[in-house]
């Protein structure tokens, strides 16, 4: 019902970081909209190359975001 799509290249490393983020607030039982909001703003809190904007913010939930 829904994807996470990036919307231009990105590194396999902030990328599997930033999806680890995800599924973690996700199994917590936040809305994925939530989850994903809260997984890039931990990206930029990490400090380093992931908290490029490069890296996280290519990323966008389409479809059912609940």
């Amino acid at each position: 019902r829904s994807v996470i799509a990036s919307l231009w290249p990105v590194k396999d490393t902030g990328t599997a970081q930033l999806m680890t983020n995800f599924y973690d607030r996700y199994r917590e039982g936040q809305s994925k909209s939530a989850s994903l909001r809260e997984a890039q703003l931990a990206m930029i809190a990490g400090g380093g190359t992931n908290a490029n904007p490069n890296i996280w913010a290519a990323f966008t939930l389409l479809g059912a975001w609940r």
